[in-house]
């Protein structure tokens, strides 16, 4: 079962990636951007990098989006997991791609 498949159905998404902390990818779908291998290490390392601040706030990291003039890479963390799509700015879709993550998410942490 793809969990990602939904994610690849909406235009504005050029890559969505599955990965642990160890960056290795355990889905992906798409073919824009960068590599998924890239996008998941990358996704690991930045949420590893926030641990520290969201743990001084004393909270857990939800969600980061990271912007350029043409991408932007939304990204949902729950448990050891980190969930992130990276779509084409002009597409107008970021509400529904963030809405998507996070229901993908909440099924996720069911079931890994």
């Amino acid at each position: 079962m793809s969990w990602l498949r939904e994610l690849e159905a909406i235009p504005s998404v050029k890559r969505a990636v599955l990965t642990g902390l160890d960056g290795l990818v355990i889905e992906e779908v798409g073919q824009g951007g960068v590599e998924a291998q890239f996008l998941a290490a990358e996704m690991a390392s930045l949420q590893r990098a926030m641990e520290p601040l969201t743990r001084a706030l004393g909270e857990e990291l939800r969600r980061y989006t990271l912007a350029t003039d043409e991408y932007e890479l939304l990204a949902v963390c729950f448990a050891d997991y980190c969930l992130g799509a990276l779509i084409d700015r002009a597409g107008g879709q970021r509400a529904l791609v963030g809405q998507t993550l996070s229901r993908l998410a909440a099924t996720l942490v069911e079931r890994l």
